[in-house]
This record gives C-alpha cells, structure tokens and sequence, in this order.
C-alpha cells in the first residue's frame, strides 16, 4: 500500500501543470494584475450597493461589469423577450380590472413600495390611523409634525425644552428687530452687565437665564430663524403631548413618512395610496413587489413597441403578445428596454438605426438569448485609447533611458498649443489638408519635444532630478496655457466669439478625417504597401526561400481586414485616422529602441550609465535625446487629440491624461508593442465606466478604484506573484523604470 495520501497519478499531473504554469505565468503578471483588481472591487460593491447583503452585492457586481464589458467593447448577451417576462402583471390583470392607463399609476406605486419597504409601509400607515383616531391629529398635522422631527434632533430637544420659554416671547416680538437684535448678540464671547440688561430690556423673559444659555439662544436664533424655531418648538410640544421622544421610532417614521412627500402629493397620502396598492396586490396572492414593478415597467415598453394594443391589459398579455413575439426578434434589455429585429428567423443579423439607418447592433441568437455586438461602444474605446498609448510610449521611452518623465501633462499642453495654433491661424490658411495636418502635427511635436528638452538639458548639465523638474514644468505649461488662452489685454490665443475662455476652432483642413470618409481604395493601397515594404525587407531570404513571403502577405491582407473592420466599426465617424498615426508611432518606437544605433545606447545609458560611459556612449546626449523624444511624443499625442475631437483648445484640457499615461507604460511593461492592449485597456474603462454608473447604479468612481488598484499591483507585483504562484522574474527580464534620486 502506497503512504500517500493522494492517487496514484495525481503527482505525475500536477508536476507538468504546475511546471507549464511556471512557463507561461511571467508575461501574464500585468492581465493577472487586472483580473486581481476586478475581483477585489466586488467586496467594495457588496457593502456599498448590497448594503451588506453578498447576494445583493454580487448581483450588482455582475451588473457593474456586464455593462462594463458592453460600454467599453460593445458584447453583450440578453435573453429574448418571453411571456412568462410578465407573468406578474397576468395574474393581477387577470384577478383585477387592469387596463393600460392603470399600468402606469401602479407601476410607480409598487416601485416606491418597493423601495420604501412593505413592513415600513404597514407600520406607517398603523402609526397614521392611531393618531388620527387617538389624538385627532388631522392629515395636514401629521405632515407638519414629520417636517419638524429631524430639526428637533440636531438642534437638541433638551436645550430646546430649557430656552422654550426665552424662544416663545422672541416669536411675540418684531421679527426684522430679533434678527438685528440676535445678529449682534451672536457675535459676542461674554456677556457683560450693560449688554445684559439691554437684552432683559428688550425681552424679559430674559432674567431667568445665565449669560451663557442667553449667548447660546441669540447664537440658535441667528442660525436658524425666530420664525423656523417657533415651529419646531411648537411641534416639539406636540410631540410631547403625544409622548414620543424625538430619537423614538415613532418620531423617526413621522419623519419618514414626511419625507415620502412629492409635489403633488404629500407623505400621508403617498402612504394611503401604498397601503391601497399593497392591499391590491396580496388579493391577487402577488408577494414579490418589486418583481411585479419590473414586469409594469415592461409591460409599458412592450405597449410602446406595440407588442401590445388592447386596453384590457389581460388581453393584451394574452392574445396579443405571444403572436407578435414569434412573429419577430424582440431582446429584452436592461433597465426595461427593448431591442426590436422584424425578422425571427434570422440565427445572424443585423439591426439599423430608424432614424440615421447606421449599424446600431450585430446579433447571433443563441438559443433564448442573444449574443450582440454594439460597435459604437468599441469605437469610442478605440478613439479614446489613442492618446493613451501614444503618451504611454513616450513614458516607456524615458523609462528605457533610466528616467521617469512625470511630466507628460505639461508636454500635452505645450504641444497641442503649438499644434492648435497651426491649425487656426490664417499663416496657414488655404493649405491642403494633408500639408496642413502635417505641419500641425510636426508643431506639437516640437512644443512637446521642447518642453521635454527642458529637464533634460537640466538633468545633463545640473544634475538636477528630471521628477522635480518635470512637475514644476507641468505646473508651469498648465498656468502658461492658461494666461495665453484666457488673455483678453492682449488678446493672444483667445477667440473673442466663445461664449467661455478657448481658442478659435482649428480649420477644416487641420481636421483629422474619420474613417467613414476613407476610401477603400486608400485602405488597399495600405494594404499593399505593408506587403511591399515587407517583401523588400526580406529580398535576400526570398532569393533561396520563397516560404518568407507568407508573413509578408499575411501582415498585408490582415491591413486591409483591419482598415475595412475599423471602417466598419466607425458607425457615428468619430474615430480618425489618428489610429493609423499611433499604430505607425508605436511600430517606429520599437523599430528605434530595438533596430537603431541611438536606441541601443538609449537603452544602455537607462541599463548601466558608467557601462556607457565607459563605452564612449554621451550620457548627457542621451539624457537630453530620451527626454526630448518622449516629450515629443506626448505632443504627438495632445495635438492628435486637438485635431481629431476637440478641434480647439481650452484651459485644463487634458487634466489627468499625462499622469494616466504613466499608469499605461507600468500596465505594458514599457514594451511599445503591449502599450496597444494597454491603451485599449484604460480607454475601454473610462468609456464604460458611464453605462456601468447607469446600470448597476454605483459610483463612477469605481473605475478609478480599479485603475488606482491596477497600478499598485503593477508597482508592487510581489503581491500577483505570490496570489497567483508566479515565479520570479529573471534579472535579464526584471523591467527598469528609473535609476532613482542618484541615477
């Protein structure tokens, strides 16, 4: 018999997964580092939205992140609409008279019950019907005791009870002379004898009083009002007629029940109405409220798509709307919304906008649910990552040198000021379009690089620490931006037709064009010229090896996939060739730090400064070159952002965009060719974090929650590693950011 606890055969699968894991782990770190974020979010949720309660909060965590998922990139997987969806609103329809205009009424009046609680409701209207028929206390009177229960508790009831009577004769007086008169009193620490006995003259209730309860009367009657006080004190003796303490349950849901008022209706009579409809309901044997609010919610949108016609809401679940959902594909959103498709047959179709006739969804049916694809979301995701990448790779680039160029706000400003004002001044009106986005671009380029020359050259010839440098430029390019922007005397960059403080728009020719207004024939010719220029590089090899053009056509034909694929998913035109710019500015970034001279002694000069050194390398040339170079990139990017959406420029234009580019640089590893799924990454959250917000109803600062998370386990992967069993890194393979305050 074997002294092992475990199967024969368990040790011989484990060793080979457990060793396959320790392979391919490594390059995972930064996606584990994602997931682990993610995953400890959900805690976060189950206290705030499920109050506690793991159910509640894990149901919210799936809605968070299914409307993450669908805002960012566009998936979704809803079920078909059913009968059975409003099987609730049958069985009341059924039992009760229920017709169209009954839905909306009680469909707001089982959400409120719902949300106000059916065991408070019960309560609430107990506690109205003992006071009416028990102390005569009227509906009006009701309400007005609830209006004044939470003031009673702040200001204190004892110490309202001690200067009752002080209180109740300031009421009798002239109320412009007791705000003068308490107005003056508030001010004062002490009260001295004189002051004193102007105050007993002028109300001599007065004299019964110390000096320091006198103070704190004139002090409350300054805050809150003679007028508001005589109310709460008058409502404070009703409450003790009626012996409720103010912190008592019973004064708690006098003021509960206030606050249920609307405008039309006040809170007695929005707990009548609840107590009727919850009577209403429990004769139908319906239990489950806010499933039954839901179902009205729906049966509505079913009525508006005209699923549904007949008045008698029984007939129209019934006879109608079984019919009509065979006859076409109708997808049940959430919040209630529907997603209509004439044809039911169709395993894949697509659905078009009514009133623009663009691509609004791709859908495949997948048995009762439907698996779609919104391209308007992967668009936006794609437009707002590249900014994010670009900038990210000038970070990685002074990363690679040994620097940490925190200043990639500031660049941002400087160059698309430089990029923004090429684009509108009348210089270079009249230009092509293709010359004038040229020069724009080479513009921000050389504000970016400029500024970011700056700490180099400071760095190289004062040691001064490029971390230091970079934030006092960052400060000083946003206030300089500022001034330029919003100077009226002189007039310099500010367009005196704009209703706030922004430059003039830049001109039609500066415009990056969108994707829609490119020809197929531009995104072949792209296609072919990759396939040439790859074919020309492997000219030698192609001589003995006809094999190594495989590559070359298929980088070639995925070009010409991808540019129609993008056309495709640029259904409103908001994303701009700026795409085709970054892909190009990513792969001359890994061309120049792997296949160049200045990249390998860039990197050199960020690995070992006195290897290079010693080597014949200048330090202070690639000091100045990496700093120039990223800060230029930077530009790049700000200007892109300026021409392609915004199309001018205001103050405080790209807050936080710098200091997020930093966070894509740690997420890539300050590899160029992971900056892409990076920059897609934080582009994907901040575009789903509004549809998350709207569906799961939690704060929009979950995301920032998930980013913050994400960069720590970036910074300190010890904590991925040793979660998820990943190995440590090699030396050779350890990713550098910067020689720190010595470097």
């Amino acid at each position: 018999m074997s002294d092992t606890p475990f199967p024969r055969g368990t040790a011989t699968l484990t060793v080979p997964i457990s060793n396959t894991w320790r392979r391919i782990s490594p390059p995972l770190v930064p996606v584990l580092a994602v997931i682990t974020a993610l995953l400890i979010t959900i805690p976060f949720m189950i206290l705030t939205g499920g109050k506690g309660n793991i159910r509640d909060g894990l149901n919210i965590a799936g809605l968070a992140y299914s409307a993450l998922l669908e805002g960012s990139l566009g998936i979704a997987m809803n079920p078909l609409a059913n009968p059975t969806d409003v099987s609730q609103v049958l069985i009341l329809a059924e039992s009760q008279d229920l017709q169209r205009r009954d839905l909306l009424l009680l469909a707001d009046r089982a959400e409120r019950l719902g949300e106000t609680g059916e065991e408070n409701v019960r309560r609430y209207s107990e506690l109205i019907a003992r006071l009416g028929s028990e102390n005569g206390l009227d509906e009006e009177a009701i309400v007005a005791l609830g209006e004044r229960v939470r003031e009673m508790v702040l200001i204190g009831p004892d110490r309202l009870r001690n200067l009752a009577p002080l209180l109740t004769a300031l009421t009798e007086l002239d109320r412009g002379e007791v705000r003068d008169t308490a107005t003056l009193y508030a001010e004062l620490d002490s009260l001295d004898d004189e002051s004193r006995a102007a105050l007993v003259a002028f109300v001599p209730q007065a004299e019964d009083y110390e000096n320091s309860d006198l103070l704190d009367a004139m002090k409350l009657v300054n805050g809150e009002g003679i007028v508001r006080l005589g109310r709460v004190l008058e409502q404070l003796a009703v409450l003790d007629t009626l012996g409720f303490a103010p912190t008592s349950r019973e004064a708690n849901d006098l003021a509960a029940i206030f606050a249920l008022g609307t405008d039309t209706t006040n809170g007695v009579g929005w707990v009548q109405q609840f107590s009727e409809a919850q009577i209403r309901f429990k004769s139908a044997g319906i239990t489950d409220i806010e499933k039954l609010a839901d179902q009205m919610r729906l049966s509505l949108q079913l009525y508006d798509a005209g699923l549904m016609t007949s008045e008698d809401a029984a007939v129209a679940i019934r006879d109608e709307l079984p019919a009509n959902l065979d006859n076409g594909m109708v997808v049940k959103r959430p919040n209630n919304r529907l997603l209509l498709h004439p044809e039911h047959d169709e395993t894949l179709g697509t659905v078009y906008n009514e009133t623009d006739g663009r691509v609004q969804a791709v859908y495949a049916r997948l048995g009762s649910r439907v698996l779609m694809f919104f391209p308007d979301s992967l668009e936006e995701t794609l437009r707002r990552a590249i900014p994010y990448i670009i900038a990210g790779l000038a970070v990685a680039l002074g990363f690679k040198a040994g620097l940490f160029n925190i200043g990639a706000e500031g660049q941002l400003y400087i160059g698309a000021t430089f990029g923004v004002f090429v684009g509108y001044s009348a210089i270079f009106g009249g230009l092509p379009s293709l010359l004038h986005i040229a020069l724009m671009l080479i513009a921000g380029i050389i504000g970016g690089g400029l500024w970011g020359m700056l700490p180099g050259a400071l760095k190289a010839y004062t040691g001064a620490h490029e971390v230091i440098s970079t934030i006092m430029l960052n400060f000083i390019a946003i206030r300089l931006i500022d001034w330029l922007i919003k100077s009226d005397n002189p007039m310099i960059m500010l367009d005196p037709s704009a209703s706030t403080p922004r430059t003039p728009y830049i001109a039609p020719s500066a415009v990056l064009p969108g994707f829609q207004s490119i020809s197929a024939i531009w995104i072949i010719a792209a296609g072919l010229l990759t396939l040439g220029f790859m074919l020309w590089q492997q000219r030698d090899v192609l001589r003995t090896e006809i094999r190594a053009a495989i590559r070359p056509v298929v980088y070639g034909v995925l070009v010409i996939v991808g540019g129609f694929f993008v056309q495709w998913v640029s259904v409103r035109n908001n994303l701009h060739v700026g795409l085709v710019i970054m892909l190009l500015t990513v792969w001359f970034v890994d061309w120049f730090l792997e296949r160049t001279t200045l990249g390998f002694e860039l990197r050199t000069v960020g690995a070992n400064p006195d290897a290079a050194r010693y080597a014949g390398m200048s330090v202070r040339f690639n000091t100045i070159l990496a700093l120039t170079l990223s800060g230029a990139l930077v530009g790049l990017a700000g200007t892109i952002q300026i021409s392609g959406v915004q199309q001018y420029m205001e103050p405080l234009f790209f807050a936080g965009l710098g200091f997020d580019s930093i966070a894509v640089a740690l997420l890539a590893r300050n590899n160029p060719r992971n900056m892409i799924p990076a920059g897609i990454l934080w582009g994907a959250l901040l575009t789903g974090s509004g549809l998350m917000q709207e569906r799961a109803t939690i704060s929009n600062d979950l995301v920032k929650i998930i980013q913050a998370l994400i960069i720590m386990f970036i910074a300190a992967d010890m904590i991925i590693r040793y979660l998820w069993r990943v190995p440590e890194e090699k030396a050779s393979d350890k990713v550098t950011l910067s020689k720190g305050w010595g470097g």
